[in-house]
């Protein structure tokens, strides 16, 4: 009886030391798990930044690109506005400043 109660407990010990060898195994496989899916995320999260600063940027150029368009047609309108006015008063101002130096 004592012999199988040892044996049964040497049986015991042999399962709970092959158990716990197996979890070490599985914790040494996790930390590498977690060190690929971290690097993983890393480089995710990189190439959404990316993407996104890609996308920012073209967007950017794109509000610059209407901005210059829409500030040159203004421009162009004051210039011609400008000409125009010079073109109707030019010979009035030239009399208007030849009157103001000769009084």
């Amino acid at each position: 009886m004592h012999h199988n109660i040892i044996k049964d407990t040497i049986n015991l010990d042999k399962k709970a030391r092959e158990q716990v060898s197996e979890l070490v195994k599985k914790k040494e496989h996790l930390d590498e798990v977690i060190s690929k899916e971290t690097e993983a995320l890393h480089q995710s999260f990189l190439a959404d930044i990316e993407k996104k600063l890609k996308e920012t940027e073209a967007n950017l150029e794109k509000e610059m690109s209407d901005r210059e368009k829409s500030e040159l047609k203004i421009y162009k309108e004051a210039l011609k506005s400008i000409q125009k006015q010079y073109e109707e008063n030019r010979d009035l101002w030239i009399e208007q400043i030849y009157q103001a130096c000769i009084e």
